[in-house]
C-alpha cells in the first residue's frame, strides 16, 4: 500500500510541477502521471488501494463543493441564471443522446454520455475566471448561476442512475423517499448546527475534525440509504456550508480534499485504454466536438432567449465548453454499477484532458475570441437586449469624465467624482448596476468597453478624463488607442494586473496605469502603519459603515 500510495504521489508531484510552469491545469498532469505508472511503464499494477482512497476524494470534492455553495449567493444571481443552466443540461443532454446512438454507442451509454457533456467543470471555470478577476462579471456571475444549476442536477443525476435496471413507480419513489429522509436529517442537524460549532471554532483541531465527522458520517448514512457516499458528503456540506464558519471549515478541510483528489485522478489515469479500434477514436472525436461546439452553441441561443447581449452570451458560453470533474465521478460510478466498461472510461479521461486544457486558452484569449467573432455575432443580435436598452447620455457632452466599470474601485471613483460635482458617464455592461445608477440620475450606457460603436455617444473628443478600472490589457489598449485616434486631449487613466501590462500601457499612451496590488501595499503603510490603534479602530468604524453602504448601492 505504501509503495503504491508514494509511487502516485511523487509522479503526480512530478507531473503538477511540470504542467504549472507551462500554465496548464494540474488535473492534467494527475492523470498523466497515472497513465505513465500504469498502462505505460507499468509501475504500480493493481489499483485496488489507490482506487479505494480515491472514493474519499470524491466524497470530499462533493462535501467542498457543499461547503461553497452559499443559497444567499444562489439569490443574488437571480432566476435566470439557474433556468439557463437547467435548459443547457436539457438541451444539449437530449441532442447529445441522439448523437451518440447514432455513432454506435449503445441506449445505456448514450445516456452516461449525454450526461458527461451536458455537465460543465465548477472547479476549472470558477479558478480561471478568479485569476482574471472576472467572477463578479455580468458573463461572470451569469456562468457560476450555470455551473451550480449543472452540480444539483449531476446530484439529482448520480441519485437517478442507481435506479437503471429497475427504473419502475415503485423504485423511483423508494430513491425520492430515502432522499427526502436524508434531507430530513439534514435540517434536523442544520437547525442545531451553529451553536455547536460555537464552542468548537476555539479549537482549529475539533473544528476540522467535527467537519470530518459529520461529512463520514452523512457519507455512511447515504450508503445505508442505497445513495453514493458522494452524495451524502455533499449534503453534509451545504449543512456547514450555511453557517457562519463556513470559510474556516472549507479552508481545513481543502488540503485533505486535495491529497485524496490526486490520488484520484491518478487512479483514472492508471485506467486509461489507448486501443483505438473498434471505432473508437471516430467517438472520441464526436464526443469531443459535442462538449466544444454543441454545448456553447446551445449555451449561446439559449441566453440569447433571456435577451443577454452577444458579449454577455458569447463570453458565457465559451467558458462552459469542457466536462466537468461530475462526469469522472459519474463515470466512476457507472463502471461500479456494470452499466458502462473501462473503454467509455478512456474517452471520458480523454475528453477531460483536451477540455480542460483548451478552456485555460478560450477563457485567457475571450474577449480576443469575441472581438473576431463580432461581426457574425451582429446577425444574432435583436432589437432589444438587456444591456444595450439601457443608455441615458445628454446631446452634448463637454469637459466630463468617462468612467469604464462600476464594481469595487468603479463605484469609489463614481462616488467621488459625485462628490467633486464633476460630469460623469459611466459604462458598464451590467444592466443590474446601470439601472442603479440611471436611478441616481447618473448618465451612463450599458455596453462593453470594446464596444467602438458608442465612442460617439461618448464624446472622447471633448472629455476631461477617461478612466478604465477593468483590468483587461487588450481591451485597454484598443481604448487608449481610440481615445488618442479621436484627438482627444483628454487624461487616461487604466488599470493593469501587472508590471509588464502598465509598460505596454504606457507606450501605447496612457497617462497613469494603476496596479492596484501596489496601491494596497502603499494604502497598509499610511493608514496601518503610521497610526495609533485608537485612530485606526475609529477609522475602521467609519470603513465599515462605508462598506456596507457601498454594498447596498452595489
Amino acid at each position: 500500500m505504501f509503495y503504491d500510495v508514494g509511487i502516485a504521489v511523487a509522479a503526480a508531484t512530478a507531473l503538477a510541477i511540470l504542467f504549472s510552469f507551462f500554465r496548464q491545469p494540474t488535473i492534467l498532469g494527475y492523470i498523466i502521471a497515472g497513465l505513465l505508472i500504469g498502462p505505460v511503464f507499468g509501475i504500480v499494477k493493481d489499483v485496488t488501494v489507490l482506487g479505494n482512497f480515491s472514493e474519499l476524494g470524491i466524497a470530499l470534492l462533493l462535501f467542498i463543493i457543499g461547503v461553497e455553495l452559499d443559497i444567499k449567493r444562489i439569490r443574488q444571481l437571480g432566476l435566470s441564471s439557474l433556468v439557463i443552466g437547467c435548459m443547457q443540461v436539457a438541451a444539449t443532454g437530449i441532442i447529445s443522446y441522439f448523437v451518440a446512438s447514432a455513432v454506435g454507442f449503445t441506449a445505456l451509454e448514450a445516456t452516461y454520455l449525454s450526461l458527461i457533456v451536458a455537465f460543465s467543470s465548477t472547479m476549472v471555470v470558477v479558478k480561471l475566471l478568479s485569476d482574471k478577476n472576472e467572477l463578479d462579471s455580468l458573463h461572470g456571475e451569469l456562468v457560476l448561476g450555470i455551473l451550480i444549476a449543472q452540480d444539483l442536477i449531476a446530484v439529482l443525476a448520480m441519485a437517478v442512475l442507481g435506479t437503471v435496471g429497475n427504473f419502475t413507480p415503485v423504485a423511483i419513489a423508494a430513491v425520492l423517499g430515502k432522499g427526502a429522509i436524508l434531507v430530513v436529517g439534514a435540517v434536523a442537524v442544520g437547525f442545531v448546527l451553529n451553536r455547536t460549532l460555537r464552542y468548537l471554532v476555539g479549537s482549529k483541531e475539533l473544528l476540522f475534525i467535527f467537519a470530518i465527522a459529520l461529512c463520514m458520517m452523512f457519507a455512511a448514512f447515504a450508503a445505508f440509504l442505497d445513495y453514493s457516499l458522494a452524495i451524502g458528503a455533499f449534503i453534509a456540506g451545504i449543512i456547514l456550508g450555511n453557517t457562519q464558519y463556513n470559510y474556516e471549515i472549507a479552508g481545513k478541510v481543502k488540503p485533505l480534499r486535495d491529497f485524496f483528489l490526486t490520488l484520484f485522478f491518478v487512479t483514472l489515469g492508471m485506467q486509461l485504454n489507448f486501443n483505438l479500434g473498434n471505432g473508437l477514436l471516430q467517438k472520441i472525436a464526436i464526443s469531443l466536438l459535442l462538449v466544444v461546439l454543441l454545448k456553447p452553441i446551445a449555451s449561446f441561443f439559449i441566453t440569447k432567449l433571456f435577451r443577454f447581449g452577444n458579449r454577455t452570451a458569447l463570453l458565457s458560453s465559451i467558458q462552459l465548453g469542457q466536462v466537468s470533474e461530475f462526469s469522472l465521478i459519474i463515470v466512476a460510478s457507472g463502471i461500479a454499477l456494470g452499466h458502462i466498461g473501462n473503454e467509455f472510461f478512456s474517452i471520458t479521461a480523454l475528453l477531460t484532458m483536451v477540455t480542460f486544457a483548451l478552456t485555460a486558452y478560450t477563457i485567457k484569449f475571450d474577449n480576443a475570441i469575441y472581438a473576431r467573432l463580432r461581426p457574425l455575432m451582429r446577425l444574432f443580435e435583436p432589437h432589444s437586449t438587456k444591456e444595450e436598452n439601457l443608455k441615458s447620455i445628454p446631446e452634448r457632452l463637454s469637459g466630463h469624465v468617462i468612467v469604464f466599470g462600476v464594481y469595487r474601485m468603479g463605484s469609489k471613483i463614481i462616488k467621488l467624482l459625485q462628490y467633486r460635482k464633476e460630469k460623469l458617464v459611466v459604462v458598464d455592461y451590467n444592466p443590474e448596476k446601470v439601472t442603479g445608477l440611471l436611478k441616481q440620475g447618473i448618465s451612463c450606457v450599458c455596453s462593453d468597453m470594446g464596444n467602438w460603436e458608442v465612442d460617439e455617444l461618448l464624446g472622447f473628443r471633448e472629455a476631461k478624463a477617461v478612466i478604465s478600472t477593468i483590468r483587461d490589457k487588450d481591451n485597454n489598449l484598443g481604448l487608449v488607442g481610440r481615445v488618442r485616434a479621436s484627438g482627444s486631449k483628454a487624461v487616461i487613466a487604466v488599470a493593469a494586473f501587472s508590471e509588464e501590462d502598465a509598460i505596454e500601457l504606457y507606450k501605447k499612451g496612457a497617462d497613469y496605469v494603476v496596479l492596484p496590488d501596489q496601491l494596497s501595499g502603499e494604502h497598509v503603510i499610511t493608514k496601518v502603519i503610521t497610526k495609533k490603534r485608537r485612530e485606526l479602530q475609529k477609522l475602521a468604524k467609519g470603513h465599515m459603515e462605508q462598506l456596507k453602504d457601498d454594498l447596498r448601492q452595489l
